[in-house]
């Protein structure tokens, strides 16, 4: 694990996220946030150091190096890294009395640098990037989930999502799928200890099984999960668009929307390629637009953390679906 960056006090612009901000990162027009979002705006701490001259310099510094190390790359040979990360969070779960915050995955790592409107910022609070995220499912369920029967998420890990979720849509029933036995029995303890509508099960995203079949009306999202499936997401789109849910939300990175003409994407760009993360989705979907087999329904880039915009978004559905 790479050490949080050490430095002087940093000499930048403080600012704080103010709701305004949100509507741009979602691309919502102004007043149009959801109460939900506008409350837990309020309710966090979003400060945040601007990072300029030496400091800023320091940060490159620190991702140049990175990329010049040998990293370890996605793929099935990293299964059971997955296996063992989850297992540590059922652990925790299980030791801290069923406490949900217990279920945050460990790469997200308090009091790191984040990617932020083209800057390098660093948050003084420690749960930042955390309470961003949240705000950010909390509008994403609500804005493309109401109408939906069905909620699926695929790559689901400790079913941290899925938990707020079901706050926001308590009885309706919720799949988290994923390739670990661990984050099965995550879930069968959310609903067992919390009460929670969902249900798990074992799913290989890099193999889809074709038989399990989608519900009518179902809506799917992945958080960070397709990032791991670096040029092998066809067969995982081609079960997509053969299940026709009415939405699909990815939360994940996006290698299209980087300008390589700025240092600052350029280092974003290649450290996906270094550790051969998502490429060519955004792409893929535009050729199946074109094609009339779906329709993109948006495209946002939000933030990152150090290395890259993990929380771009495309939010697309096949013009063919399973009513």
């Amino acid at each position: 694990m790479i050490a949080a960056l050490s430095t002087c006090p940093v000499q930048g612009h403080k600012k704080r996220l103010p709701q305004v901000d949100f509507e741009v990162l979602f691309g919502e027009a102004p007043g149009e946030l959801f109460p939900e979002c506008r409350e837990l705006i309020k309710q966090y701490d979003f400060s945040n150091d601007i990072l300029q001259g030496t400091s800023r310099e320091q940060v490159f510094l620190r991702v140049l190096k990175t990329l010049a190390e040998d990293l370890e790359v996605a793929g099935t040979h990293r299964k059971q890294r997955w296996e063992d990360g989850w297992a540590e969070n059922l652990n925790e779960f299980q030791c801290s009395d069923y406490d949900v915050t217990a279920l945050i995955p460990k790469f997200v790592r308090p009091q790191e640098i984040i990617r932020l409107h083209g800057e390098y910022v660093r948050p003084v609070s420690p749960y930042f990037e955390v309470n961003v995220v949240k705000i950010l499912r909390y509008w994403m369920f609500q804005k493309w989930f109401q109408p939906i029967d069905h909620i699926y998420e695929f790559g689901c890990g400790t079913g941290h999502n899925l938990v707020d979720a079901a706050s926001l849509f308590p009885n309706r029933p919720l799949f988290g799928l994923d390739w670990s036995q661990s984050s099965q029995k995550i879930l069968r303890l959310l609903n067992e200890k919390h009460g929670l509508n969902v249900v798990g099960r074992n799913f290989n995203m890099l193999e889809p099984d074709q038989t399990f079949a989608l519900r009518p009306r179902s809506g799917v999202f992945t958080v960070g999960a397709m990032e791991q499936l670096g040029y092998q997401y066809h067969g995982f789109v081609n079960y997509l668009l053969s299940q026709g849910p009415s939405i699909c939300v990815h939360v994940e990175t996006l290698y299209e929307l980087y300008d390589q003409q700025h240092l600052f994407d350029y280092v974003a760009a290649k450290y996906l390629e270094k550790r051969n993360y998502l490429r060519g989705l955004l792409e893929t979907l535009r050729i199946l637009e074109r094609e009339g087999r779906i329709h993109i329904l948006a495209t946002l880039r939000t933030f990152g953390s150090l290395y890259h915009d993990g929380y771009s978004m495309v939010i697309w559905k096949p013009l063919k679906e399973n009513r």
